[in-house]
């Protein structure tokens, strides 16, 4: 294989190679590995142009380069001008390093293939070649040695990093990305980068600094994925070496949702173990409450920075506004309850209602996801989203990557301030000179309940309470509001409470009377919704209606149109809202030439 322009061709089933290191070299020949063909190598190979002659290895089969005794590694090294092509079904393992300073071609026009880094031991990868010429198609790790040197590390001397084309896939190990490096996917699908265990585990409880599942097959460092719409995407992520002081976090995943009409950018996204000091905010999510502020606190588990990006090699962040909402993998931490779920009800020692009774720790929602910015705002969005779990948070609605001004995505726990209970779901719709409110319970009433008190606010006002309705063993409640005047907005929320002086809030409702006389009236209920709502509409005589949804951009997304006769109706609109991600839209309602623009916000009904 040492002349100027050889052609060496491997066939049969086996082709054995017995080497010293780095002793099976092509040297400006054709190397033809046939389909079916297997290369074993004890030892590297290496591929090099010499002399201006090309050396080329075209693989359709199998190259197994392996460690052996004395010292002997199975590297891959690529020199300048030389190529190595990959072929759909072929396959190259490596128990050794990864150097590519000519083409690795397995990701244009027929390359394909799979490469596999299956070494016992730290297996170092570096690229300085054109990203177009050596794009890999699929990667496979596999690294099976002790956990501390269970990875491949991509030298921060690497230029181009790791750019893959179609699949990554963790049986066993991590990849580390030293420095400014990362591994970049340009596959869409959110399945393109998967791992052998699946999902993160979840320990027994949030002290568990390592769970088996949580130590391996993940990035450790930094993973830039090509984004669609309406997509969500599991980075599994860790620690950034370069500052990270405990690498036994292990995988701190987030998922990351795209908005329908979005996508067609790259998002960045690594782990950052920096732990933001606790701070005060406005209350969250509890509208009258006098108290100015309460004290908050952020899970010490670290953050995760989400930014986007115009194309797979852009160093500037881009200014894309379609990030629907996260899912944040919670791990280690200390600084919250033990279990990592919202501690139980019952009688307290402190005064945190606002209402003045002594309500100890409710339960419900006492972990929320924020956008952390440098004072810690939770707000905006302000959609009342929360858990019960620290383990798996969920906020949505955020739009903007840098929302506050920052990129960075974390949980606060909010102790014993959590948010409106899921067990009471309220609505609220005219019905004649009244407004009707209905609640539900979705589990049956304990005991210790004792009652209801309904609230309700103007646009610009604080909620007084304005009713007062006794436990009635039901599943739901209903109240008219009688004092109310046309054309107002007015907000409401139901309280449970209990003997203990817990409260449960519900969500918070809007609902408007329409004019008298009005000829031609439309309204959401209820607004924020999830994926289910309704249409109320009054028109003065019978004829069709049209309902069209737009996006933030403008985009047209959804449209539906009834027949109906004069009066009031209240349609729905769940067969509308179900072809729909969650986020923000303009939904125009037309009758008679007529058009009524308002603003649909549609929240995740995940929790």
């Amino acid at each position: 294989m040492n002349t100027a322009r050889n052609l060496f061709v491997l066939t049969g089933l086996a082709t054995v190679l017995w080497a010293q290191p780095d002793l099976v070299f092509n040297q400006g020949a054709l190397v033809h590995v046939q389909a079916n063909a297997l290369v074993y190598v004890q030892g590297g190979y290496v591929n090099n142009d010499n002399a201006g002659n090309d050396g080329v290895t075209n693989n359709y089969g199998t190259i197994q380069l392996v460690n052996n005794a004395g010292g002997w590694r199975g590297n891959l090294t690529i020199g300048t001008g030389a190529e190595f092509n990959t072929y759909p079904g072929s396959w190259v393992y490596l128990q050794g390093d990864y150097t590519n300073d000519g083409y690795y071609r397995a990701g244009t026009g027929a390359y394909g293939g799979t490469i596999e880094f299956n070494g016992t031991d730290i297996q170092t990868y570096q690229n300085t070649a054109n990203v177009q010429a050596w794009t890999l198609e699929n990667v496979r790790i596999n690294n099976t040695g002790p956990l501390n040197l269970r990875h491949v590390r991509i030298l921060g001397t690497t230029t181009q990093d790791m750019h893959i084309r179609s699949s990554l896939y963790f049986a066993s190990g991590r990849i580390h990305t030293e420095g400014s490096t990362e591994v970049r996917m340009i596959n869409t699908s959110p399945t393109a980068i998967t791992r052998q265990l699946g999902a993160p585990a979840t320990p027994a409880t949030f002290a568990t600094l390592v769970n088996p599942q949580n130590i391996d097959q993940y990035i450790y460092g930094t993973l830039r994925w090509n984004v669609a719409a309406n997509q969500t995407y599991p980075f599994i992520v860790g620690g950034d070496p370069g500052v990270d002081a405990n690498p036994d976090r292990g995988i701190q995943r987030i998922d990351v949702q795209i908005a329908a009409g979005g996508g067609g950018h790259y998002v960045r996204v690594r782990f950052d173990p920096t732990v933001q000091g606790s701070f005060t905010n406005t209350t969250y999510c509890r509208p009258g409450d006098p108290t100015p502020s309460y004290t908050y606190y952020p899970l010490n588990n670290g953050r995760w920075e989400v930014m986007p990006f115009a194309s797979i090699t852009s160093a500037t962040a881009s200014a894309h506004a379609d990030l629907a909402g996260v899912t944040m993998y919670n791990r280690v931490v200390t600084n919250a309850t033990t279990s990592g779920l919202c501690p139980a009800p019952g009688p307290g020692t402190g005064t945190d209602d606002y209402w003045g009774n002594n309500p100890g720790y409710p339960t419900d929602q006492c972990y929320v996801g924020y956008n952390q910015s440098a004072t810690g705002q939770l707000t905006p969005p302000n959609n009342c989203q929360g858990s019960n779990t620290g383990f798996l948070v969920t906020r949505t609605g955020f739009n903007n990557y840098n929302l506050n001004g920052t990129y960075y995505y974390a949980t606060v726990w909010t102790q014993n301030h959590p948010l409106p209970s899921d067990e009471l779901r309220l609505s609220a719709a005219p019905a004649g000179q009244a407004i009707r409110l209905t609640w539900n319970i979705t589990q049956p009433e304990a005991e210790y309940i004792l009652g209801y008190e309904l609230y309700r606010k103007t646009e610009n006002g604080t909620f007084t309470r304005i009713a007062q309705v006794d436990k009635q063993g039901r599943m739901q409640y209903m109240h008219d509001d009688a004092y109310v005047a046309p054309n107002t907005r007015y907000f409401y929320q139901v309280g449970q409470h209990d003997v203990f002086g817990n409260v449960r809030y519900s969500n918070i409702v809007e609902a408007m009377l329409p004019s008298r006389g009005d000829a031609f009236s439309a309204q959401l209920q209820p607004n924020p919704i999830t994926s289910e709502g309704s249409l109320l509409v009054n028109i003065p005589a019978e004829g069709m209606l049209a309902f069209t949804l737009y996006d933030a951009a403008g985009k047209q997304v959804a449209q539906h149109s009834w027949t109906l006769a004069a009066g009031a109706h209240q349609l729905d609109l769940a067969p509308i809202l179900a072809q729909v991600a969650a986020g923000n839209y303009n939904a125009h309602v037309t009758f008679g030439g007529e058009v009524k623009t308002l603003r649909l916000i549609k929240l995740d009904h995940i929790r």
